[in-house]
């Protein structure tokens, strides 16, 4: 199963390059010129500098979330169903590790990226609303070079040193940890390939700050004795990056590798390419009533690595939030992604594997509704590679007990994979959610498999609007059942069109399962044991050319391109399923 999955992450990387949406060609009227936007949360700042870009505008939410945002994009009347384009301008920005995909490019009203080198950069945002209307955005971000002092720590060094050279370094963390934070604007590198050691350290000097890397070699590595975690970010603007911080294991109770403060808000730090394990949770942060109404803003978890932690790999929540490129695998005992709070948020490229027990690979709920935090809403799930247990991705409350209530979320362009204990990969408890061009891949899952489900948990209003559109849903091994939907009667309004499945040696196959709420509309959806898939053995589940899905789908305005990005439609229909035919 993984080297089915690695086949299809180098498949993809393989054909991106054809055409993108939204660009010349692709179906909509003609881009006006381009007109100027504020959807980046900051347009200046030092290297490597992580940007959110919100194209949601947004009221107030009450007097305890006082936010208003303005991007400057119009704002298209079916959000869920436009297509918003992204090019963040930095073409040498390389490909994603997790799934060879382009950094430069992304989709959705929510989005975020790293710029690594100093320079000016356009971005540009196109968008395409549900009636074809094409606009075009560009906003200039501008990332310097790190400009304060610098401190040196390496193995041979001495802490009698002035530490600002990498031939008089210091010797010890600590040392070196008391010079960058005792004022703004430092940085402290650490010589690869060595190992110190810490009790765990608070961040409190405000930034621009780093703690990174010099020289050549394995990422240095911190090893954290204590209870109270790693790294703890209490200051605005820091950048922790290219460091492995190893816990003491199920010995110690230990808090996490990387984390923020659960009084104290956190704003624009970045975690990038950090690897943890060994501690109860490897990377992450809580919250507590000092910051429900101002939450942890503009930070980004971006190409890090969590395994074998005790807890969960990453627990995180804010606003503005950017979860990209990690790879959080084989927990002990719980989720390999925990997102607690997302008020506007991307998660994206990451790979989710091997939870512990039966949790989730993904785990998507918000706070408790009336408490003062603003809730989970407008949030882009896009690319990820997925192998979880019982339930793979959950969007709703954490628990029938709890009303929290999760809206106004895009899940596309997703491949699941699938492990003995999985009884459905997608579990909505949620409105306004969009799911299209995704790969739901049940092989190897439990006897009674579901693609997914959209139902009510508990004290949540009802689930409404839930589009399932253009996806592929596959079993190629034996079992008892197999459904591409389930909808609870607690349900409105479900949409189900364009789908394609395949489960030829299941004995009890159907597109939709057991009895479906009084909500669902379906369409132009096709179960076949002959869907002539390119090579469903290697995990290709692109079309061939006599494939019955070619040319079959209904027109729909909520899909403009495939899991390829390739524009739709390419023959004279629709094709059905994630994939549009060459």
């Amino acid at each position: 199963m993984r080297g089915s999955i690695a086949r299809r992450a180098t498949l993809a990387a393989l054909v991106v390059t054809l055409a993108v949406p939204g660009a010349p060609g692709a179906s909509g009227t003609a881009p006006a010129p381009a007109a100027p936007m504020t959807a980046a949360n900051r347009v200046a700042g030092v290297a490597p500098l992580a940007v959110f870009f919100d194209a949601v505008d947004t009221q107030p939410e009450g007097p305890a979330s006082p936010f208003t945002w303005r991007s400057g994009v119009v704002q298209p009347a079916d959000p869920e169903a436009a297509e918003y384009v992204w090019d963040f301008g930095d073409p040498g920005a390389g490909a994603w590790r997790t799934t060879g995909l382009s950094r430069n490019t992304a989709t959705g009203y929510t989005t975020a990226h790293v710029y690594e080198a100093p320079g000016t950069y356009t971005a540009t945002l196109t968008v395409t609303d549900a009636g074809g209307t094409r606009r075009t955005y560009r906003q200039q971000i501008t990332v310097s070079a790190p400009a304060g002092k610098t401190y040196y720590v390496a193995a041979g060094g001495n802490d009698g040193n002035a530490g600002t050279s990498p031939d008089a370094p210091f010797a010890t963390f600590a040392r070196g940890f008391a010079a960058v934070n005792g004022g703004p604007g430092r940085r402290l590198l650490l010589r690869r390939g060595d190992t110190f050691t810490t009790v765990g350290v608070t961040l409190t000097a405000p930034g621009p700050g780093i703690i990174g890397a010099y020289g050549e070699g394995a990422r240095p590595v911190l090893r954290v004795t204590g209870v109270d975690g790693g790294l703890i970010v209490r200051a605005p603007d820091w950048r922790l990056m290219d460091l492995e911080l190893v816990g003491p294991g199920a010995a110690v109770d230990q808090a996490a590798a990387v984390g923020y403060s659960n009084v104290v808000q956190t704003v624009n730090a970045l975690v990038l390419r950090v690897r943890s394990t060994g501690f109860r949770v490897g990377l992450g942060n809580g919250d507590w009533k000092p910051i429900y109404a101002t939450p942890h803003d503009g930070n980004a978890w971006v190409e890090c690595e969590a395994t074998a932690e005790q807890s969960g790999g990453m627990y995180v929540g804010g606003r503005r939030l950017a979860i990209l490129g990690n790879d959080l695998h084989d927990m002990t005992s719980t989720h390999a992604l925990r997102v607690w709070q997302a008020h506007k948020a991307v998660i994206a490229h990451n790979r989710l594997w091997n939870p512990g027990g039966t949790r989730h690979a993904l785990k998507l709920h918000g706070p408790a509704h009336g408490d003062g935090r603003p809730e989970t809403r407008w949030v882009t799930v896009a690319d990820n590679r997925v192998r979880g247990r019982v339930w793979s991705m959950a969007i709703g409350p954490q628990d029938a007990e709890n009303d929290e209530r999760v809206s106004h979320v895009v899940v596309e362009r997703n491949i699941t994979s699938g492990e003995a204990s999985v009884q459905v990969d997608l579990t909505i408890w949620a409105r306004d959610v969009m799911v299209r061009n995704n790969v739901f891949d049940g092989t190897g899952a439990a006897k009674y498999y579901t693609a997914v489900l959209v139902g009510r948990r508990g004290l949540e209003p009802e689930p409404e609007d839930v589009r399932v559109v253009n996806n592929t849903m596959v079993r190629r091994d034996a079992a008892d059942e197999f459904a591409v939907i389930r909808v609870e009667r607690s349900a409105a309004r479900v949409t189900l069109r364009n789908n394609l499945a395949s489960a030829p040696l299941c004995r009890e196959p159907a597109i939709v399962g057991g009895v479906a709420g009084q909500g669902l509309t379906q369409d132009h959806n096709l179960l076949t044991a002959l869907p002539g898939f390119t090579d469903p053995e290697r995990g290709d589940y692109t079309l061939g050319p006599r494939s019955p899905a070619v040319d079959a789908g209904a027109p729909l305005v909520e899909v403009r391109g495939d899991f390829l990005r390739t524009a739709r439609p390419r023959g004279t229909a629709y094709d059905l399923g994630a994939y549009e035919s060459r």
